[in-house]
C-alpha cells in the first residue's frame, strides 16, 4: 500500500505539458499564436524544444517563468510564438517536447489548415534570395528539376546559411498543372531552422537555351549548432500533370527529389577568446539597459530591462551575466524576443527582464555590463556592454515618482567670462570704451609734430636719504636694528636669511655711513659712498621681501588646510544629493546659488534636487535661472524638458534666447572698435563693422529688457481668487510651471497676470521666481 501511494506521489510531482493555438484555420499570410504552459514542481528550470514547421515563419517568441511557493516550490512556464503562415496546406504545430532535470515531457502537434489569400503573400523577395536564385545551376533537356543552393558550403557554428530549394518548371508543362505544386524543403539536423517567407506559386523565371523556366522555391535559414559536416538532405517535389486535355481527365503524380548537399562547420577560435562565456554568435551586437521606474522606494519593485540587438539568432544568445550590488534582491522575469529581417540578415531584440528590489535609500548604482560575444563581421571577438546606471530610491519618509531622472550635475565653476570681464570694467569705463575708439580715429587724422625734450638726469641722493633707505631696508629684515651694532647685527642678517657677503657688506656700509655722519662738518660728499649704499639697500629690499612672501604664503596654507579640513567635517551637498538626501542637498546648492548666483551649475543642481523631490515647479524655475546664465547648454535644455510649460502661452514667456545680452555688448564693443580702426583705410569695411555694433548692442538692448521683465512660475495648480484672502471666489486656476506676470503686491499676496490673460490673487508662496516680481 506504501508502494502505491509512493508511485502516487512521484506521479503527481512529474512535469506536465500542454499546447494550444489561438485558431486552426488561417490565411496565407495571417498570424497564429501557439501557446505552450509546462507546470512542474521544483524551481529548476524547465527547456522546452518545439519542432519546426515548414509551412510557417516566427514573427516574435516570448518565454517567462513563475516560481510559487504556496504547497512547495512550483514553476510555471509560458511559451507564446507568434507565427506568420507562409503556405497552404495543412501543417503540423509541434511536437513539444520539455525537460526539468532527468524528467522529460512531451505535447502533441496541433494541426493547422492554410488556405490561400485571395491577394496571395505582400512579401517581396529578400536580397539574399534573389542572389541565390540567380546562382542557382538550371537543369538540362527541357525537364523538371530540384535543386538546392547554399549561401555558403563553409561557416563557423552560430552563423547564418540560406538554404534554398528550387523547384525548375518547363513553361508549357507548368500551364498544365491544375494546382500548384509542393515543394517540401529538406529538414536538416544539428541546426536551428527558420523557415522564411516566400510568394507563393511562380516565384521568378529563367531561360535557359531555347527554353523558359518558371521557378518555385521554398527558402530557409538554418544556423548550425555543432561544428563539423553537416548533411543537407534532399529537398521533395510533388506534382500532378494530366493525362488528357480533358477537364475530368487522370493526372498522373510525380515524386522528384534534389541532390543531397553537405555544409562545412568551423568551431569559434581559442584565440582572443574574452575571459567568461563568449558562446553568443552576433554582428554588431548592442546592449542596453533601462529601468522602470526611474526612481523608486526601498523595498518597492524595479523593473530592469537588458536588451540584446543585432544580427544573428535570438535563440541562442543567453543571458548576461548581470551582477547587482551587495544587499540588493533581484528576480529574473522573462524574456521577451522580436525577429526581423534586414536585408536578408535575420536579427532582432531579445529583452532579459528582472525585478530588482533595493534594500534602502540612497542612489542605487547598477554595476556595467559585459557581454562577450564572437562577431562575424570582423570575424573576432568582441564585447558590448552598458555603462552602469544610477537609481535614485527614496527612503520610507521620502517622495518618489515613477520618472527619469534628470541628467547628472554640472561641475561647479564660475560665472561665464563674459560676465566676469563685464564685471571688471568700473562704471565709467562703459562711456569711456564707447567714446575712445572715435576719439583716437579723430586724433590719428591729425598731423603729429615732433617734440624734443632733453632727458632730466636723476638727482643725486644726499647722505641723509642714503642712510634712511639703508636702515628701512635693514628693519625690514631685523626686528630691532638700532639695539644691535657690529657683528650681532650681521648675525642677525644671516639668522634672517641673508646672504653671508651681503650680510657683512651692510654691517661696513651701516658703520662708514654712521662715521661720516658723525665726522667732521663740511667734508665733502663721497659719491661711490652714496651709489653703494643705494645698491645695498636694494638688495636688503628684495630679501625682505621674499621673506614676507614666505611667510605670507605659510599663513595662507595655514588656512586653507584649516578650511579643508572643516569643509571636509561636513558632507557636500553632491554627496548628500547622491546618497538620496534630498532636502539637505536642496539647501546646500540653494547656499551656493545664493552665494554665487551667476553660476548656472548652482541652479541647476538646486533644481534637479527639488525635481527628484517631487517639485516639479520649483526646479523649473531653478533650472530657467540657469538656462538664462547659460542658454546653449545642452544638459540644462534636456532637464528642462522634464518640467514642460502646460499651455502655449507660458511656453512663450519662458522662452529664453541662446545667446547672453552681455555677449552681444562684448560682440558690439569688438566691432564699433575694429570699425574705427577700419576707417583709415578700409571705409566700406568700418561703416560695416560700426552697423554690425550697433545692430548688436540693440539686440543686447531688447534681450536684456526681456530677461529683466519680471516672470513667476507657479509651484503647483493654484486657483486665482477675486480678492486677497484664502475665502474669497475663484476666478481661475493655473497648473505647475504656468508663466505669471506680477502686477501688485499686498501682504503675502500677489495680483498676477495668466498666460491666458486671467487676472487674480495668488499667494506669494505659491510662486517662484524666476526674475523679479517676489516669490517663494
Amino acid at each position: 500500500m506504501s508502494a502505491l501511494f509512493v508511485l502516487a506521489l512521484l506521479q503527481a510531482q512529474a512535469p506536465t505539458l500542454a499546447a494550444a493555438v489561438d485558431r486552426d484555420r488561417v490565411s496565407v499570410g495571417e498570424d497564429v499564436t501557439f501557446s505552450v504552459t509546462a507546470v512542474s514542481r521544483g524551481s529548476t528550470p524547465m527547456q522546452l524544444t518545439v519542432a519546426p514547421s515548414p509551412g510557417f515563419a516566427v514573427m516574435a517568441r516570448t518565454e517567462r517563468s513563475e516560481v510559487g511557493y504556496a504547497g512547495g516550490p512550483s514553476r510555471s512556464t509560458t511559451l507564446e510564438i507568434r507565427l506568420r503562415a507562409l503556405r497552404a496546406g495543412h501543417w503540423l504545430l509541434g511536437p513539444v517536447d520539455g525537460r526539468q532535470g532527468s524528467d522529460t515531457v512531451s505535447a502533441d502537434a496541433i494541426a493547422v489548415d492554410v488556405v490561400e489569400s485571395p491577394g496571395g503573400l505582400a512579401t517581396a523577395v529578400n536580397p539574399g534570395l534573389r542572389q541565390l536564385l540567380a546562382r542557382a545551376p538550371p537543369p538540362s533537356g527541357g525537364r523538371v528539376a530540384v535543386t538546392l543552393s547554399l549561401s555558403s558550403d563553409t561557416v563557423r557554428v552560430g552563423e547564418q546559411v540560406d538554404l534554398v530549394a528550387t523547384a525548375w518548371f518547363p513553361r508549357d508543362l507548368r500551364l498544365q498543372l491544375r494546382r500548384t505544386p509542393v515543394l517540401l524543403p529538406p529538414v536538416v539536423a544539428a541546426v536551428w531552422s527558420y523557415a522564411q517567407p516566400a510568394p507563393p506559386g511562380v516565384v521568378a523565371s529563367r531561360r535557359v537555351g531555347d527554353e523558359w523556366y518558371d521557378l518555385f522555391v521554398a527558402h530557409q535559414v538554418i544556423f548550425p549548432l555543432v561544428s563539423g559536416w553537416v548533411p543537407i538532405p534532399s529537398a521533395v517535389l510533388r506534382y500532378s500533370v494530366p493525362v488528357a486535355l480533358q477537364f475530368f481527365s487522370q493526372e498522373e503524380r510525380y515524386n522528384l527529389v534534389s541532390e543531397p548537399a553537405r555544409l562545412t562547420v568551423l568551431p569559434l577560435p581559442d584565440l582572443h577568446r574574452p575571459p567568461g562565456s563568449a558562446d553568443a554568435v552576433a554582428s554588431g551586437l548592442r546592449v542596453e539597459r533601462s529601468v522602470t521606474p526611474a526612481e523608486a522606494r526601498a523595498g518597492e519593485a524595479l523593473q530592469v530591462a537588458v536588451t540584446l540587438s543585432g544580427q544573428g539568432n535570438l535563440a541562442l544568445w543567453p543571458a548576461p551575466d548581470a551582477q547587482w550590488p551587495a544587499g540588493v534582491r533581484a528576480y529574473a522575469d522573462r524574456t521577451d524576443e522580436r525577429v526581423t529581417m534586414v536585408a536578408g540578415r535575420l536579427g532582432g531584440d531579445k529583452v532579459f527582464r528582472y525585478i530588482v528590489v533595493p534594500p534602502a535609500g540612497g542612489t542605487l548604482v547598477l554595476p556595467p555590463i559585459a557581454y562577450p560575444y564572437f562577431d562575424l563581421g570582423t570575424g573576432d571577438y568582441a564585447v558590448a556592454g552598458a555603462p552602469a546606471t544610477r537609481v535614485g530610491v527614496a527612503a520610507a519618509g521620502e517622495a518618489a515618482s515613477a520618472r527619469a531622472l534628470p541628467p547628472d550635475l554640472l561641475r561647479p565653476g564660475r560665472a561665464p567670462l563674459a560676465v566676469l570681464a563685464a564685471r571688471a570694467v568700473p562704471g565709467w569705463g562703459w562711456p569711456l570704451l564707447l567714446l575712445l575708439p572715435p576719439l583716437g580715429a579723430l586724433l590719428a587724422r591729425r598731423p603729429r609734430r615732433r617734440r624734443t625734450t632733453a632727458s632730466r638726469p636723476r638727482p643725486a641722493p644726499t647722505l641723509a636719504e642714503a642712510e634712511h633707505r639703508l636702515e628701512a631696508a635693514v628693519r625690514g629684515i631685523v626686528a630691532d636694528p638700532a639695539h644691535r651694532e657690529g657683528r650681532h647685527l650681521g648675525q642677525a642678517l644671516r639668522a634672517a636669511g641673508v646672504h653671508p657677503p651681503l650680510a657683512v657688506r651692510a654691517v661696513a656700509l651701516r658703520e662708514r655711513l654712521l662715521a661720516r655722519r658723525y665726522g667732521p662738518a663740511g667734508a665733502p660728499a663721497d659719491p661711490a659712498l652714496l651709489t653703494e649704499a643705494d645698491e645695498v639697500a636694494g638688495l636688503l629690499g628684495v630679501t625682505g621681501r621674499r621673506r614676507a612672501g614666505l611667510g605670507t604664503a605659510g599663513v595662507v596654507g595655514v588656512v586653507l588646510l584649516a578650511t579643508a579640513v572643516l569643509g571636509a567635517q561636513a558632507p557636500s551637498p553632491e554627496r548628500l544629493y547622491e546618497s538620496g538626501a534630498l532636502r539637505a542637498a536642496a539647501t546646500g546648492f540653494l547656499r551656493r546659488a545664493v552665494a554665487e548666483p551667476e553660476d548656472p551649475a548652482n541652479w541647476y543642481a538646486l533644481g534637479a534636487a527639488r525635481y527628484r523631490m517631487g517639485d516639479d515647479g520649483a526646479a523649473a524655475v531653478a533650472w530657467l535661472r540657469a538656462e538664462r546664465r547659460a542658454p546653449r547648454d545642452a544638459t540644462i535644455r534636456r532637464a528642462l524638458r522634464l518640467a514642460p510649460p502646460p499651455d502655449d502661452g507660458s511656453a512663450t514667456r519662458r522662452w529664453t534666447p541662446p545667446i547672453m545680452a552681455i555677449e552681444l555688448v562684448w560682440t558690439a564693443e569688438a566691432a564699433w572698435l575694429l570699425g574705427w580702426l577700419l576707417l583709415g583705410w578700409r571705409r566700406r569695411a568700418g561703416w560695416a563693422l560700426i552697423v554690425v555694433a550697433a545692430l548688436a548692442g540693440a539686440g543686447a538692448l531688447a534681450i536684456d529688457r526681456w530677461l529683466a521683465s519680471p516672470l513667476l512660475l507657479s509651484l503647483g495648480a493654484t486657483a486665482l481668487r477675486i480678492s486677497p484672502h484664502g475665502r474669497a471666489d475663484v476666478v481661475g486656476r493655473v497648473e505647475s510651471g504656468s508663466a505669471l506676470r506680477p502686477m501688485v503686491r499686498r501682504a503675502g499676496w500677489l495680483l498676477v497676470r495668466g498666460a491666458d490673460g486671467a487676472v487674480g490673487w495668488i499667494p506669494i508662496a505659491a510662486v517662484g521666481a524666476v526674475a523679479g516680481g517676489g516669490g517663494a
